[in-house]
């Protein structure tokens, strides 16, 4: 079952080197490294950084970067980056600032890797191509108590999971447990507490674990350790998240939590309890408005997009890539009408189920978006239909087969040749679709989950073999070569389960946004270092179909801004070597990234079909209210 947590056109020749992008991506950082350069071959007995100013919030709109400028001077270099959030209202009345007292910055830092073991050219913390950029060596004055959780030799992160029973029959403790993952105790077990109980080692400690260790060696986290505690959670209900949240502030009162309870709901809940608790949240969540986070900001962090910038990329698409076009890619059946070669005639497909009311806002951004294509682009949605239970796993009910069997009805009565399904998941309408001999283009606004391997293999696979979408998830074609694998098997070499090392790329994204955080904050680690080291970061495109576009905009707290097109090819041999599927996700032109906006106006999906496959399975974690 999958995880349930729940505008013109840039040349390309406009874009940058990748090395130029990558530097601009984090420029505290790259200010700090040219910077240190420079004090080490001029004056290598002092290296005491000054102060500089902060450097403005970058306009919304993107700029073409240009080949013959440098890289701008942003940013402070010692504290790696002081960008602004613009919309910090805080009105759950959270104190930003640090709890510790004052103290003189030193910030000591030198060229010299007595510490990290940086990669690449120019060089970065880890393998991972969207890793920043490296800073080797700390050896100065951090602050100590910078915040609650936070001492000068340990930073406390709670790690939010939930029961479970794995297939093989591993079970999570008991509801309520906590574990040290990094206590010790006889017989391979940890220190996992329920009641007087100990607990024999379960993966997802043993994960946390592995990634524990790789985050803190590769990582600048400041000459402080990371320190994870993992609690098992078990709450179906706001009243048991509010508990939660309650009793894990009581007894670890933790600088941060990396939110990954799957099952149960109300997740939104449980965020809100430790945002008002000074508490960070971090996660790859998917599916959440802007408000959600500008209401709690600056703690809450995610990687994927919000709503309004998932609706952005999805709108502009269907504008650029799709309108100008005429049906290309419905499948003609001798019982159907035939479509390929007319007009487009839309419809707009989502959910109205209460648990993922992101996704009706989403249907309300599109409905509006399409109405203003530039151009003069026409997006003529002659129908609209709902689908009551996203359940983001095979619903088979009988109840969700009956309103699939009535919306494809509906669908040919008005003869639609295009559903854009503006995310949201159910596995019924495709079964019905094929039923009825109805083959039209399906391009969905990627979730994280129904542009992922596992969930569109369980879609009809005739009918999905006209189906493309607009994806933010990053090209990871070789399944070994994946950042989420090698860091796994780094920091866990014994490790010989292979379903082991794949749910760890389920967290991997969760502890990529926490650390970079600490790193970007600088040694005063607090929220408000936290938001200007994000906010510093200037809007910039990506190059590289490794590398996603991430930058923070003024009142925004998530991460990615670009994505890619993928298309279904159902005959595909599977990208994990698995010879009883077929079918995956191929990457148009290698898994190139857009900006919203941005998009190239050429016909692509379809046209080659050696495209690469990616090996992405479920990613984003869905917040259920």
């Amino acid at each position: 079952m999958a995880e349930q947590l729940t505008a013109g056109t840039l040349p390309a020749g406009a874009l940058r080197s990748s090395k130029q992008d990558w530097i601009r991506q984090y420029p505290p950082l790259a200010a700090l490294v040219i910077a240190l350069l420079i004090t080490v071959l001029v004056l290598p007995n002092a290296l005491n950084l000054p102060q500089s100013n902060p450097s403005t919030v970058l306009e919304y709109a993107p700029v073409p970067p240009d080949d013959s400028t440098p890289p701008p001077d942003v940013g402070s270099v010692s504290a790696l980056g002081l960008g602004t959030s613009s919309t910090l209202s805080n009105p759950q009345g959270l104190t930003i600032k640090p709890t510790g007292p004052e103290k003189p910055k030193d910030t000591g830092r030198g060229l010299t890797p007595k510490e990290k073991r940086c990669v690449g050219k120019p060089l970065r913390q880890t393998e991972d191509p969207n890793s920043p950029p490296c800073v080797p060596y700390f050896d100065g004055d951090n602050g100590g108590e910078t915040w609650q959780g936070v001492t000068g030799e340990e930073v406390r992160v709670l790690i939010y999971h939930q029961t479970y029973m794995r297939g093989s029959g591993e079970t999570t403790p008991a509801q309520n447990s906590y574990c040290d993952i990094d206590a010790s105790v006889p017989n391979e077990t940890v220190g996992c507490v329920d009641g007087n109980t100990g607990i024999k080692d379960v993966y997802p400690v043993r994960v946390a674990r592995a990634y524990s260790k790789y985050f803190n060696d590769r990582f600048q986290t400041y000459r402080r350790k990371v320190r994870f505690f993992v609690f098992f959670s078990g709450a179906d209900s706001a009243s048991k998240r509010s508990s939660d949240a309650a009793d894990n502030w009581q007894r670890l009162k933790p600088f941060a939590v990396i939110d990954k309870a799957s099952f149960g709901g109300f997740n939104d809940v449980y965020a809100k309890a430790m945002a008002k608790r000074q508490v960070s949240v971090y996660g790859q969540f998917a599916g959440l408005r802007n408000q959600f986070y500008r209401d709690l900001a600056p703690m809450v962090w995610s990687f994927f997009p919000d709503i309004e910038h998932a609706a952005d990329l999805y709108t502009s698409y269907i504008c650029t890539k799709v309108a100008p076009f005429p049906v290309t890619h419905a499948g003609d059946d001798k019982n159907s009408e035939k479509m390929n070669g007319l007009p487009r005639k839309y419809a707009l497909m989502y959910t109205t189920d209460p648990k993922y009311t992101g996704y009706t806002y989403l249907a309300d951004l599109v409905r509006q978006g399409l109405k203003n294509c530039p151009n003069g682009a026409k997006v003529d949605i002659v129908t609209e239909i709902q689908f009551n239970r996203s359940t983001y796993s095979t619903d088979r009910s009988p109840e969700s087969a009956n309103e699939a069997r009535l919306n494809v009805a509906k669908l040919k009565q008005n003869k639609v040749t295009t559903v854009l399904w503006a995310g949201g998941y159910e596995a019924q309408h495709t079964p019905a679709a094929a039923l009825g001999q109805y083959y039209p283009e399906w391009i969905l606004s990627g979730d994280q989950q129904n542009d992922t391997l596992n969930h569109a293999r369980n879609q009809d696979e005739d009918v999905w073999s006209h189906a493309w979408a607009v994806s933010n998830l990053l090209n990871e074609s070789k399944l070994a070569d994946s950042p989420c694998r090698q860091a796994f098997r780094e920091a866990s070499p014994g490790s010989t389960e292979l379903f082991e090392e794949g749910d760890a790329c389920n967290f991997y994204r969760s502890f990529f946004t926490l650390f970079k955080a600490i790193q970007v904050a600088g040694p005063e680690l607090n929220p408000t270092t936290i938001d200007q080291g994000h906010h510093a970061i200037p809007r910039q495109a990506s190059t590289s179909p490794f590398v996603a576009a991430c930058f923070y905009d003024p009142g925004d707290y998530t991460c990615v801004k670009d994505a890619q097109e993928i298309w279904w090819d159902k005959d595909a041999p599977d990208p994990e070597g698995d010879e009883d599927v077929k079918g995956c996700w191929r990457m148009v032109n290698n898994g190139s990234r857009y900006l919203a906006g941005t998009w190239d106006n050429q016909y692509s999906v379809f046209a080659n079909p050696n495209d690469i496959c990616n090996t992405v399975s479920a990613q984003g974690y869905i917040y259920t209210p």
